[in-house]
Order: C-alpha cells, then sequence, then structure tokens
C-alpha cells in the first residue's frame, strides 16, 4: 500500500502525518512517501547554467527542512515510518501536480488535511475540493485537529449501486489494518425492490462476512449531509467512507456541489472518498488547505 503525504509545512498539515502515522501503526505493508510542493521560479535573465544548481541546491534545502519537519511531528518516542521517502517537487499547479504524481507513480490513496473554510470560499474553491473533485486516486481527507487514533471501525455510505464491487475496493484497506466495516445505506421508495433484497443477500456470503448493514429510514426534512453528520456524531466510526459520482452535467456541477467534498467540511472525522468512475484506482496522498 502506497500513501502519499502532502504537506506545506503549516500546522494544520500535522493531523494528515498523525493520521499516516496511524496507518502504519497498524499495518506493515505500507510505504509513506512525504511530498512537498514548490514552483522556482527562474529569473528572466538567468541561463540555465546558473538556474539549474540554484534550483538544485534549493531542492535540497526543502527536503532536508521536510524531514525534520515530519520527525518534530511524530515525536522520538512514537513510531517510526517502517517505509519512507521524502519527494520536494518543483511543479507550477499544486493541486494538479498532486493528482498527476500520484497516478504516476501508482499512489494508493491520497490524504488531505483540512482545516474547513466558510461557505464563499467553498463556493471560489480550495485545494481540497479541486483534488476530491478531480482525483482517480481516492482521496482520505483528515481534520487538520485529527489526533492518531487506531482506525477500528469504519462507515461506508452506500447507494446499493454497485455494492459489491465498492466493499472489494474498501478491503484493500479495511483487511490490512483489521478494521471493521458497516454498511450505512438510507431507504428510498423509488429504489428497486428486487435489487435492494439482492443486495441484502450479500450480506449473507464470505465476503461479507465482518461487514455489518445499517438501514436507516429516509428523513426529507434534513439534507444528505446533515443526516450523515448527525449519525457519524452518535456512532463514531474512525472513517467515513463514500463513493462519488463526477459525470455531471456543467449546470449540475455549478449549482449541486459533490456531497463528498461539502462532507469533508462538516464531519470531524477522516473521510476516504472514492470516484465511481470506471477509471478509478485503488490509490494514499496527505495534503492541507
Amino acid at each position: 500500500m502506497k500513501l502519499l503525504v502532502t504537506t506545506d509545512f503549516s500546522t494544520n498539515s500535522k493531523g494528515a502525518i498523525r493520521f499516516a502515522q496511524t496507518l502504519s501503526m497498524q499495518t506493515e505493508n505500507v510505504e509513506v512517501i512525504f511530498y512537498h510542493a514548490i514552483h522556482i521560479m527562474k529569473p528572466t535573465v538567468w541561463s540555465d547554467v546558473f538556474f539549474n544548481p540554484y534550483k538544485d541546491g534549493e531542492i535540497e534545502r526543502l527536503t532536508a527542512e521536510l524531514k525534520k519537519f515530519i520527525h518534530t511531528t511524530i515525536g522520538k518516542d512514537k513510531r517510526k515510518f517502517k517505509h519512507v521517502k521524502f519527494i520536494v517537487d518543483n511543479c507550477v499547479s499544486t493541486e494538479k501536480d498532486i493528482i498527476i504524481y500520484a497516478e504516476k507513480n501508482k499512489i494508493d490513496f491520497i490524504c488531505i488535511a483540512t482545516q474547513g473554510a466558510g461557505m464563499l470560499r467553498k463556493i471560489m474553491g480550495t485545494h481540497t475540493s479541486y483534488i476530491v473533485n478531480n482525483s482517480k486516486v481516492p482521496v482520505m481527507v483528515i481534520p487538520s485537529h485529527y489526533k492518531a487514533k487506531t482506525l477500528k471501525k469504519a462507515t461506508y455510505l452506500s447507494d446499493f449501486e454497485n455494492l459489491k464491487n465498492e466493499v472489494f475496493k474498501i478491503s484493500k484497506l479495511s483487511i490490512p489494518i483489521a478494521m471493521h466495516v458497516e454498511v450505512l445505506h438510507y431507504s428510498s421508495i423509488v429504489l428497486d425492490k428486487k435489487k435492494f433484497e439482492k443486495n441484502k443477500e450479500l450480506f449473507d456470503t464470505k465476503e461479507f462476512k465482518n461487514i455489518k448493514l445499517n438501514i436507516q429510514k429516509n428523513n426529507l426534512e434534513l439534507s444528505l449531509v446533515e443526516r450523515i453528520t448527525k449519525y457519524v456524531q452518535k456512532s463514531k466510526p474512525e472513517l467515513l467512507i463514500m463513493f462519488t459520482n463526477r459525470e455531471k452535467g456543467f449546470f449540475e456541477s455549478i449549482f449541486l456541489p459533490s456531497k463528498s467534498a461539502e462532507l469533508t467540511y462538516t464531519t470531524k472525522v477522516p473521510v476516504l472518498i472514492f470516484s465511481k468512475m470506471k477509471s478509478s484506482k485503488k490509490n494514499i496522498v496527505v495534503f492541507t488547505t
């Protein structure tokens, strides 16, 4: 399992680093890549002969700072990461280059630390929402205040559309770290009953042996985000898992933002978001806003 943890050396990014450490403590099969993006501008009067040594020197200096920042954050007496790399990448567009790096290097998850944002900033866009809405690589969104806590239970919000395949993708994370998964489904009067019963039968199979089904009645007085937030506050899972559909029209994309992106601001637990797109890869990156 490859985990890409991106940081800008801010206090907000420490929550993501601690989450990566939690994963590393639950399974030895994790390669953690700490990633810092920077755009080193080349003065117009400089030739490559002058600029390249300067750029290499800056990358070397920042790599040393990155190592120091990580070691300071995880503490001397805490378990260190067994497989770790430190990458300083000279790039132009941070969000786009994080996604490109993750796909190119076959990262398993992108983890993003977020502090949250006001309504105007949500509409205008943030690092977090951009990556959530554009990455084919699964994204873990970690609250900046996150404190290390064993991942014992995850709540997976399912619409029952592609249950078996989605549970299989989740198992790539849940099985190695021995995390129990609860499938949360909100019933709907428009749901195909035959399809619903067929999905329920899956929980009697071997593959679903350690997976619990929880069907809740739809409360139309509350929005989906409000319902999930209320449920998470009550059940207290260590991780919330969602699959988001990005195949929307232009109008819908503008006026109906991704519920998954919205949840990254309202829940106080880490959120793992997979893309429903067929080209989705099973890939971890930790980033901050």
